[in-house]
């Protein structure tokens, strides 16, 4: 028998079948994270160090009841938190409350405000939210939170996407030492990633998406200002996924980029974007990715129904004018299976010059780009100052806007992989000392001599 072919029938850790509703999944998913947590030493410090804990002896519980006091004239109320991190370090002790949502279950305000009180009350050290909802740029939970309360617990919102993320980041890295506890945490990964653990839910613009594209067929997006709004909120969250799953699989932190003072006000950040978008009829979004050759950004052109993705690289600052021009197309000639329909746009140093081509035509021919778009020849005096990599598709259609949000993943890991990833930026020669004479004094030699080693021992 070719067990090979069996592959679907081979046993899991955690089974993803039958789970008959939302709460079991929650139970299920809950019990799951706090097992890999308490199991795998490397996964469970890195939870607890995202939420500020010490390293640590790990215990983790499920479904432990509190009495919390109740109104005026009622007793105490029996409340169960979802679950319990416990670290210990010598005499030191620190536990973490938290509250587990799954799917597209959000976290509940009321829940939440009661919880936070019972980690006041029971002294706790913290309060950790996990949920498919993005957090706020503040590490809070999409929600409201007493600040006063945050003085007593603070509150750590943590995405599924994250700890997704965290685990296959672990795992790329080589990072588990023990090869029982690596099996472990690639069965919780696959569990994770199973549509049928009902776990992560797949990202969307919101129900408002399909009314965003008609406004702007029509050309009146100030229309559905308010649809908008609320579509630029899970454009947000989308970028936030798409960064953590390109961080899962290329092994390093990458992150929307986001200004400082965006991060100081996030939702002046939301109007931001949401005025920018009804300007302009586009979505967009950047990602920094280390040590690639430029930031990658997204744009989504609403009334088009298109996606451009770009990359942007600082020209050579030496050589001749041509020379420096070849320099990118040799690098994009020598890329394989790279699309066809790649537009390399120009900005020379001079106010307001462009030069652009499709890379199917500068394959055979670079010489368009030392003309303008008027077609009139670049200037000798002329260089350029940046270079533009754009690919445009067109949006993927469906009934909900979860299959738009797929092909602009797959196409974003595609432009990555196909043209960013095989990109170097220019690096300046290293400069030259003025060719002179070296005047050696006669009665020292030119050059240290070397010493011979001794002949090697043939006895």
């Amino acid at each position: 028998m070719d067990f090979e072919k069996k592959k679907q029938h081979e046993v899991r850790l955690f089974p993803s079948s039958h789970i008959s509703s939302v709460r079991e999944a929650e139970l299920r998913a809950t019990a799951s994270l706090l097992a890999m947590v308490r199991a795998v030493s490397e996964f469970g410090r890195a939870l607890v160090r995202m939420v500020g804990g010490p390293a640590g002896k790990l215990t983790c519980y499920t479904e432990v009841e509190f009495e919390l006091e109740g109104e005026k004239g009622k007793g105490p109320v029996k409340r169960r938190p979802d679950g319990i991190i416990r670290v210990v370090r010598g005499k030191t002790e620190w536990k973490a409350l938290l509250e587990v949502k799954v799917g597209n279950n959000p976290l509940d305000q009321d829940q939440f405000d009661i919880y936070h009180l019972l980690s006041i009350a029971e002294k706790f050290d913290a309060l950790i939210t996990i949920s498919n909802q993005p957090a706020q740029l503040n590490g809070l939970p999409p929600l409201r939170v007493d600040g006063r309360r945050l003085r007593s617990v603070p509150v750590f919102h943590v995405s599924w996407e994250r700890l997704f993320s965290e685990a296959q980041m672990l795992c790329r890295k080589k990072a588990i030492q023990d090869s029982d506890q690596k099996w472990m945490l690639d069965e919780w990964i696959r569990y994770v990633d199973d549509d049928g653990s009902q776990i992560i839910a797949k990202p969307n613009l919101g129900k408002h998406w399909h009314d965003v594209l008609k406004s702007a067929r029509t050309g009146d997006l100030h229309a559905a200002s308010s649809y908008l709004e609320d579509v630029v909120r899970h454009w947000d969250g989308f970028l936030k996924k798409a960064a953590l799953r390109l961080r899962a699989k290329l092994g390093v932190e990458v992150q929307p980029k986001i200004s400082r003072s965006d991060r100081h006000d996030p939702d002046g950040r939301i109007k931001r974007i949401h005025s920018s978008a009804i300007k302009s009829g586009q979505l967009s979004g950047i990602l920094k990715i280390p040590d690639a050759v430029g930031d990658i950004w997204i744009d989504v052109f609403l009334l088009a129904k298109t996606v451009r993705y770009r990359v942007v690289l600082d020209a050579p600052t030496d050589g001749r004018q041509a020379t420096r021009v070849n320099w990118l197309l040799r690098q994009l000639r020598s890329l394989s299976n790279v699309p066809g329909d790649l537009v390399v746009t120009v900005q020379w140093d001079q106010r307001g010059m462009l030069s652009q081509g499709s890379l199917r035509d500068l394959v055979e021919d670079g010489s368009s780009l030392l003309r303008d778009t008027n077609k009139a020849s670049i200037p000798k005096n002329a260089f350029p100052k940046k270079f533009l990599i754009n690919w445009t598709t067109s949006l993927q259609r469906g009934r909900s806007s979860e299959k738009a949000l797929e092909g602009i993943s797959v196409n974003l890991e595609r432009f990555y992989r196909k043209v960013v990833e095989g990109l170097v930026p220019y690096v300046p020669r290293a400069p030259k000392l003025p060719k002179e004479i070296e005047q050696v004094p006669e009665n020292e030699s030119s050059s240290i001599p070397i010493q011979s080693p001794p002949d090697p021992d043939v006895s």
